[in-house]
C-alpha cells in the first residue's frame, strides 16, 4: 500500500510504502538526505500509540505516532498531528490503516521468527521477558502455561498469573518497542496450547 504523509499542515506530502517485500518512507531533510528504506527482513520492531498535545490548562491537539526500527536500529519515524480537533478524524484513520498494513505484512515475520525459535525448544526473551516451554518469567516468577492470563486494553498489554495477580507485567505499545509482538506471540503459543479457549482476561 502507499500512502501520503504529511504530518502537519505546514509540511510536504511525503510518500511511505508498505508492502509484504519492503518498507520505504520519504524522510528526505536537510541532515538526513536520504530516503529510509528497510528490505524484507530487516524489519525488527514498532511501537506506536496517541501523544496528546497540552496548551496551558487542556489538551490541544494529538499526535499519531509509528516508530518501525530495522535490524541495524535505524529508525523510520512516521507522525500525524491534529491541533484543535483539524484532519483529527482523518488522521486516525490513516493510522489505522498504516497499522493494518504493517500487521498484515511485516509484523507476521517477526512473529513468525520468535515462534520459529520457540518451536524448536529455545526460550524467547522479548522485552525482558523470558518464554519458556515451561511457563513465562515474569519479574522473576515463572508463572506456568495453564496459570497464565493476558487482558488487553487500548494502550497496553498484560500477562499475569491467574493464581497470584500480583505478579503482573504489563507492556505499552507506545513506549515499548514490539508490545504487538508479545501480544501475538503469547496468544498463539496459548491457541498451540489448547489454552487460549480458556479465560485468560480477567
Amino acid at each position: 500500500m502507499e500512502f501520503l504523509i504529511k504530518s502537519n499542515i505546514l509540511n510536504r506530502n511525503r510518500k511511505l510504502i508498505i508492502n509484504s517485500e519492503l518498507i520505504e518512507f520519504d524522510d528526505f531533510n536537510w541532515i538526513n538526505n536520504s530516503i529510509s528504506k528497510f528490505s524484507r527482513g530487516e524489519v525488527a520492531s514498532l511501537r506506536y500509540g496517541v501523544k496528546f498535545i497540552r496548551g496551558y490548562s487542556f489538551i490541544i491537539g494529538r499526535t499519531y505516532c509509528i516508530d518501525i526500527k530495522s535490524l541495524d536500529d535505524r529508525i523510520i519515524k512516521i507522525r500525524l498531528i491534529s491541533l484543535y480537533g483539524i484532519r483529527k478524524t482523518a488522521l486516525f484513520k490513516k493510522f489505522n490503516q498504516i497499522l493494518n498494513a504493517f500487521f498484515d505484512t511485516h509484523h507476521k515475520d517477526i512473529v513468525g521468527y520468535y515462534l520459529e525459535i520457540f518451536e524448536s525448544g529455545i526460550q524467547v526473551n522479548i522485552l525482558e521477558t523470558a518464554f519458556r516451554q515451561s511457563g513465562v518469567v515474569i519479574n522473576e516468577n515463572e508463572v506456568s502455561w495453564e496459570d497464565l492470563g493476558t487482558k488487553t486494553y487500548a494502550t497496553y498489554y498484560a500477562l499475569f498469573s491467574k493464581k497470584d495477580p500480583t505478579i503482573y507485567k504489563s507492556f505499552s505499545y507506545l513506549n515499548d518497542w514490539n508490545s504487538a509482538v508479545v501480544y501475538s506471540f503469547s496468544k498463539q503459543v496459548l491457541s498451540e496450547k489448547g489454552l487460549l479457549n480458556i479465560k485468560t482476561d480477567k
